[in-house]
């Protein structure tokens, strides 16, 4: 399983990623209030942050999960969704993004 695979397993069983990107999109968006009106971002770069910072938090995910799992090239995109569904980690994951707090810089 690569990063978009598992982006978009985790995508179409939780609501994990579209929460964080909500939480982040609104934490852009306060920021952004905050900015000079001359210095103020457009839509387009707030939703680019959002894209980069979803993909730090997959990449983040893969890794510890590539770890725990001991994957490499080879290994099956099925034994990576047992060890996700055994352990439960769609709801720990969720239980998580609904406890992040972006703090101010």
């Amino acid at each position: 399983m690569n990063k978009e695979e598992l982006l978009e397993y985790i995508d179409n069983n939780s609501t994990a990623v579209a929460n964080f990107q909500d939480k982040v999109r609104a934490d852009q968006q306060a920021k952004n209030k905050k900015r000079q009106p001359a210095k103020r971002w457009n839509d387009a770069r707030i939703e680019r942050q959002v894209d980069k910072f979803t993909d730090q938090f997959i990449s983040n995910i893969y890794d510890k999960l590539s770890r725990a799992i001991k994957a490499n090239n080879h290994t099956p995109k099925e034994r990576w969704i047992k060890f996700i569904e055994e352990n439960e980690l769609l709801d720990d994951l969720e239980e998580s993004v609904i406890m992040i707090d972006f703090e101010e810089e």
